[in-house]
């Protein structure tokens, strides 16, 4: 356990402090709400003249998306459906249906001889949370969190370490994890939307400010850079935005430590301090202002964390594609 505490305290961290990046928001700036128009009208160039990037999704909607990532070296291609739903209270469901991994370092997934290998950690790849979305698009909820830790827990992976399942069992069934949890679920949400919705339509604007995110009951500061890039290159219909959020510093530090103390317990050690910790995450999206139906989204994150003397960074990125053409429903 000695020698996988850092990973996994790094990987605890990643998911308890969600990349979320509403902050950038100016608060006088009301998102325009979910109304959009037709098919043609999404197309239609002049749909960057919009002052304001506003939600307009029509719902039932099933988009396919193709992914490419990297997380500690090893590389991965997978394609999944995006899926939108009416839900009660004028809300939407949203859902990750249907993944299917193509390719894992390099290597064809899709082969018989793939699947058996993949067979006993798929499930730690592919256990989507239903997410609850308001009708102007904000991630509102997750659903079933607790159905799906306790599958997590029970997989093959983490059930055949006693040491690990136990350590995993205390952190993930601990309110204040699964608190983090419920809302990083929405990480990926606000980058395809969320992040963007009524933020400034202007090219070449550039906000920066200072926020906080939650880290258990604790805030930890951070610092926010919102850019918008100006029209896609080829496609009028569609602008490039990024956010940047930087944590790092004492503050940081010290919730990160209450935060790991929190979720588990006994597992981490009282004398083990964390000596430096600096975390960068950029998402870039090229969407419709008018629609926020995005064609292409980018995130990464790179984690560099000092505890105890020990040093190990991370770097990690989700590449993701929207077929719209493809797209079922969404009219």
């Amino acid at each position: 356990m000695q020698n996988t505490r850092l990973p996994l305290l790094l990987l605890l961290f990643t998911a308890a402090c969600g990349a979320s990046s509403e902050a950038t928001k100016d608060p006088a700036t009301p998102a325009s709400g979910s109304s959009a128009g037709s098919p043609d009208e999404a197309a239609d160039p002049s749909a960057t003249n919009v002052d304001v990037f506003s939600f307009g999704w029509k719902v039932p909607c099933r988009v396919p998306v193709l992914r490419v990532s990297e997380k500690r070296g090893k590389t991965a291609k997978m394609r999944f459906f995006v899926a939108a739903r009416p839900a009660k209270n004028d809300r939407i469901e949203v859902r990750v249906e249907g993944t299917e991994f193509l390719e894992i370092d390099g290597e064809d997934a899709t082969t018989p001889e793939a699947q058996e290998k993949l067979a006993p950690v798929l499930p730690l790849l592919s256990m989507p949370v239903p997410m609850i979305i308001s009708a102007e698009g904000e991630y509102l909820e997750a659903r079933e969190l607790d159905q799906v830790i306790e599958r997590l827990l029970a997989t093959p992976a983490i059930t055949k370490n006693p040491k690990l399942s136990a350590f995993m069992a205390q952190a993930l069934r601990s309110p204040q994890m699964q608190a983090q949890l419920a809302a990083s679920v929405g990480d990926a949400w606000n980058s395809w939307v969320g992040a963007w919705i009524g933020l400034s339509n202007s090219p070449g604007e550039v906000v920066e400010a200072d926020d906080v995110v939650p880290a258990g009951a604790e805030k930890v500061p951070v610092r926010m850079r919102f850019e918008h890039h100006g029209k896609v290159q080829g496609d009028d219909a569609l602008v490039r935005v990024s956010i940047t959020q930087t944590l790092a510093g004492e503050k940081a530090e010290q919730g990160l430590a209450n935060l790991l103390r929190e979720v588990a317990g006994p597992h981490f050690p009282k004398d083990m301090p964390i000596e430096n910790l600096r975390r960068i995450t950029r998402t870039e999206a090229e969407t419709d202002p008018r629609t926020l139906r995005p064609r292409h989204v980018r995130f990464e994150q790179t984690v560099d964390l000092t505890m105890g003397g020990k040093s190990q960074s991370t770097r990690e990125f989700k590449d993701d594609t929207f077929d719209w053409s493809r797209a079922e429903g969404c009219r």
